[in-house]
């Protein structure tokens, strides 16, 4: 019998081992934390829009001054005729500042608003809003660091 074994593999596996599980462990920590929304993964575009009156329709405009994406758009409200549908932005691609969109239908006593939500996140910012007939389209007042509104 002999005293000593003829193994030379040594420590080796056992650390390899242990960083393996230790960089798991890790990467599911950080997984679960954007899952369950500790970490913001991405910031809200710094964008606004505004309605404008052409006529009898009313017309979205995006001001900018970044493009946003069109599958990231929402336009909700309410329509007390409810002859005005909302939901996704029309078109696809990118919504650039002076990009327009009529809203069908609407006569100027809806109440809605150009949301932006990501696709691959739970978060969501609003970028303007309309209320009735006689108020022009607001941006979201942290956006603006000189204080002008939107007309």
């Amino acid at each position: 019998m002999s005293v000593f074994r003829n193994d030379e593999r040594g420590f080796t596996p056992i650390a390899g081992s242990g960083m393996l599980v230790g960089i798991v462990v890790v990467l599911l920590a950080l997984v679960g934390a954007a899952v369950f929304g500790m970490i913001d993964g991405v910031a809200p575009p710094d964008a606004e829009f505004q309605v404008e009156k052409e006529g009898s329709d009313l017309v979205v405009v995006a001001v900018g001054p970044e493009p946003v994406p069109a599958e990231e758009l929402y336009v909700r409200g309410e329509d007390p005729d409810e002859e005005v549908q909302f939901g996704a932005w029309p078109g696809d691609g990118v919504v650039r500042p002076g990009d327009r969109v009529t809203v069908p239908n609407a006569t100027g006593n809806e109440d809605f608003e150009v949301v932006w939500e990501p696709v691959a996140f739970d978060t969501h910012e609003t970028l303007g809003a309309y209320t009735g007939e006689d108020s022009a389209i607001e941006g979201s007042s942290s956006r603006d660091p000189l204080g002008a509104t939107g007309v």
